[in-house]
């Protein structure tokens, strides 16, 4: 915005103008508000973190469940398979006896 501008030969009034464009266009911050921004940028990086070693733990939990599922569905299908051999075969079962 002011490249270009021979900064040397401007007048007081018109430094103190261009200084007071930039501040009311943004490009320069008071130190108060640029410190508020910091704080609030590190606060929302310390949550983003928690939250993602958060969804880390959950994720490992998640595949040990699943794990668990399966172990736990191989064992019920052999089972289940066995029980429909014996019924199949006519054997009779250890609860059918008399």
């Amino acid at each position: 915005m002011i490249e270009g501008i021979p900064l040397t030969n401007l007048t007081a009034p018109a430094l103190l103008g261009i200084a007071i464009l930039l501040l009311l266009t943004g490009r320069i911050v008071p130190r108060s508000t640029l410190m508020d921004k910091i704080k609030e940028a590190d606060r929302w990086r310390a949550a983003y973190e928690a939250e993602r070693e958060a969804r880390s733990t959950s994720d490992d939990q998640t595949a040990e469940l699943l794990e668990l599922a399966k172990t736990t569905n191989s064992f019920m299908s052999a089972v289940f398979s066995n029980v429909d051999k014996i019924r199949r075969s006519g054997e009779s079962d250890a609860h059918t006896k008399t």
